[in-house]
């Protein structure tokens, strides 16, 4: 399973949101399967993302890609993402 996390401060959180949603499409027909959406703690302009992808290609490839640039830019991102590409080799659940 290939996930996806990517952490950026946005100028505005729901403007950010209403493009995020928007661009639903243009990520599932990229290979984009799942996504779960948060932002640090007390700090609601910092975003952070878990997609699970397809593949390790057609991430990359998304994540490269100009239209992804330009709907950044549109979604008032102001600092350049940290992204990260991983495998899972293991998931779990832990009962407290």
């Amino acid at each position: 399973m290939i996930k996806v996390f990517i952490k950026h401060k946005v100028e505005n959180a729901s403007k950010w949101r209403v493009a995020f949603d928007d661009f639903l499409k243009q990520r599932q027909s990229a290979g984009e399967l799942s996504y779960s959406v948060g932002h640090v703690p007390n700090e609601l302009n910092v975003i952070c993302l878990i997609f699970e992808w397809d593949t390790v290609d057609n991430a990359s490839v998304f994540l490269k890609s100009q239209e992804l640039k330009e709907a950044m830019q549109a979604a008032t991102v102001i600092e350049e993402p940290e992204i990260f590409i991983f495998e899972v080799t293991s998931e779990g659940r832990t009962n407290t």
